[in-house]
């Protein structure tokens, strides 16, 4: 059974001195997608910093109403058909362990997009699971080859996809609906690079608050593997999720 990741709420923050509300939005530790950007510019307000409070209501099943207020920072969302606003919480350990706990009790796992096969999050201690990508993009415009193929870190893995991310610059010229060539490179006991093609379904870019860097995310759904990569894909994946299983047992 999948653990809840979201619990309905209210958001609201303000920047620039105008007021924002958002309510009966899917809520995360992390934070919340899929907001409209309405009267807010994606580049003058990406990045920027607000003070978000983030309220749950007492329902009759709820143990009491949760109210918290934190440090955020706003996200910019790219699919091909939209552009969205994502808020990223900074909350501090012990407000984080007080929504988890909110979220596992009284929350939910949202089954309107479920994916046939759940993705993997990235894990160093699996002896084989890939951490690295080697990213060629298919460009209309040849640069310069010293620039490519760009290095990517893995988020998470799955038989149908994969969601990647960089601090390199010259990623943000990837574009939603973009192809790319992956080569994912296994460890361990797993020597053999897996090359597949895959498309740029979703773009996420938020700004490191330490260093100041953007980082930016892809989405990608594999589009085309042949039969030798695909039998070594497939390989490494059931080798995963048996050590899953292994470590859960």
């Amino acid at each position: 059974m999948l653990d809840s990741v979201f619990v309905k709420g209210h958001l609201g923050f303000t920047i620039n001195g105008q007021s924002y509300e958002f309510v009966h939005q899917n809520i995360s530790v992390f934070g919340v997608t899929g907001l409209p950007w309405g009267p807010l510019d994606p580049r003058e307000s990406f990045g920027k910093p607000v003070t978000a409070t983030v309220r749950i209501p007492q329902q009759p099943t709820h143990d009491l109403p949760v109210a918290l207020r934190t440090r955020a920072y706003i996200m910019r969302e790219q699919t091909l058909y939209a552009q969205h606003m994502g808020i990223r919480f900074q909350f501090d350990a012990e407000q984080k362990a007080s929504l988890d706990a909110h979220i596992q009790k009284h929350g939910f796992t949202p089954t309107d997009y479920m994916r046939k096969y759940p993705r993997i999050p990235s894990s160093q201690s699996i002896q084989t699971f890939p951490l690295r990508v080697l990213v060629v993009p298919e460009r209309k415009i040849e640069l310069p080859i010293q620039e490519y193929p760009l290095v990517f870190d893995v988020s998470n893995l799955s038989p149908n996809g994969v969601l990647i991310h960089t601090e390199n610059q010259i990623a943000l010229d990837i574009v939603p609906g973009q192809r790319l060539e992956l080569v994912l490179e296994p460890r361990g006991r797993f020597p053999l690079q897996i090359a597949v093609q895959g498309l740029v379904c979703r773009i996420t870019d938020e700004l490191q608050p330490q260093s100041g860097n953007l980082l930016r995310y892809l989405g990608v759904k594999f589009t085309r593997v042949d039969e030798v990569n695909k039998t070594a894909f497939l390989d490494m994946l059931k080798d995963i999720l048996e050590k899953l299983r292994t470590r859960s047992v």
